[in-house]
């Protein structure tokens, strides 16, 4: 554990007025959770955070999260960043393509993603083999034996549970171990709440429009969603796609403010989605993206009518995908 770095951390952020805590773009559950609950550690340590990301919240779960719980973030531009601040990224790193590089200093990550972090960020505390990055926080708080609130106990459960699809993927010992201990502290019944209602009434027509559009081959899918589908609705989706008993491998796009996002799913060894989606875009050049090896996205910034667009995904991610046979 990485915790005599992270004490050194905090006597170098002392002497600054507030330190900014930076969940990645289009924050997801995991990484307002995570932030969250930094955020409290970091005030608990005599520190000033404030809580912030770039794109937008689109999903209904994510903003009863918010709404519900209290949890103070707010769009990086009304924080008024400035050069000298301090960031601490969390469930992302900078150098990523989805985490803004906002006016600042990083100082730190925490992310359990498979990540390179840049030389110049003095702490880093990465964890592929966790499936959260709510677990890894849990163990700064049982580390400094600082009671975790029930808020944000609830808050980190959320995200635990959302990246582990209802610990279904990428759950080791250590989230078992934090799903036995925030069970203990958590409000429960808010848990369920959040993690039930995830669309609203208006979202079931992206139901029909995805099978609409979907194309199967063998134990593979693809689809692609109506230009305003809310990006994190193509993980529902996937999710849903995931639970048919003859499909191993999932890929969706839709077109969102000027950017075509791409969410793959996977239960398949033979097809490592974070891999994919590298191999597609990052080394091609028409977009970035990453993940793991069961869960991955991206963007590309090229714009297609949704016919086009069909085509064009199925053209690029097809060849990638190993089928069963």
């Amino acid at each position: 554990m990485p915790f005599t770095q992270f004490d050194a951390l905090i006597e170098r952020l002392r002497g600054n007025d507030r330190v900014i805590v930076q969940a990645h773009d289009f924050p997801d559950h995991d990484a307002i959770g995570s932030a969250f609950a930094l955020a409290y550690l970091l005030r608990k340590k005599g520190l000033t955070p404030f809580i912030t990301y770039q794109g937008f919240i689109d999903r209904i779960s994510l903003r009863n999260l918010i709404d519900w719980l209290d949890i103070p973030i707010a769009k990086s531009h009304l924080l008024a960043l400035k050069p000298d601040d301090k960031i601490i990224v969390v469930d992302g790193c900078i150098g990523e393509k989805n985490v803004t590089d906002l006016p600042g200093l990083e100082v730190g990550v925490i992310d359990h993603h498979e990540v390179t972090v840049p030389s110049f960020v003095g702490y880093k505390d990465v964890r592929p083999d966790y499936g959260s990055t709510a677990t890894i926080m849990i163990e700064y708080f049982n580390h400094y034996q600082i009671a975790i609130p029930k808020k944000i106990a609830t808050a980190l459960l959320v995200g635990l549970t959302f990246d582990t699809a209802n610990f279904t993927r990428a759950v080791g010992p250590a989230d078992t171990q934090a799903l036995l201990q925030l069970h203990k502290c958590a409000d429960r019944e808010m848990v369920n709440r959040i993690c039930r209602n995830q669309i609203e009434f208006h979202e079931l027509s992206l139901f029909d429009s995805m099978l609409s559009t979907m194309r199967r081959e063998k134990n593979c899918a693809f689809a692609s969603l109506p230009e305003g589908c809310p990006k994190n609705m193509l993980g529902v989706l996937g999710d849903f796609l995931m639970s048919v008993d003859e499909i191993d491998v999932v890929v969706l796009s839709a077109r969102n403010r000027d950017k075509t996002f791409i969410s793959l799913r996977s239960e398949c060894q033979r097809n490592n989605v974070a891999a994919i989606v590298k191999r597609v875009l990052n080394d091609s050049g028409i977009g970035f993206g990453g993940g793991h090896a069961h869960m991955a996205g991206g963007v590309i910034n090229e714009h297609f009518q949704l016919a086009q667009e069909s085509e064009y995904i199925y053209a690029l991610f097809r060849p990638q995908v190993e089928l069963s046979q």
